[in-house]
């Protein structure tokens, strides 16, 4: 079976996502991915933008603030559940 160029560089790479340690995966998307959550400081409402290891680098009064900085700093959202 010949495998598309595309299906070998896929394989090639889920072979080297399995290969990670778990100290390679906790770091991996560390500085692109946030997420965000809702926060009350000082009595009012806020978004907190949260780096991947959970430390928190903004807030901000709206989500649309959120995504523009966000986008600014060519950051991913992932959803949080």
């Amino acid at each position: 079976m010949n495998l598309h160029p595309t299906d070998r560089f896929e394989a090639s790479r889920n072979g080297a996502l399995r290969d990670l340690s778990a100290e390679q995966l906790l770091h991996l998307g560390v500085q692109r991915v946030v997420y965000l959550r809702a926060a009350v400081v000082d009595g009012e409402r806020v978004f907190v933008m949260y780096g991947a290891d959970g430390v928190p680098l903004v807030a901000v009064d709206t989500v649309a603030t959120a995504l523009e900085v966000a986008a600014d700093r060519n950051l991913d959202f992932v959803p949080v559940h």
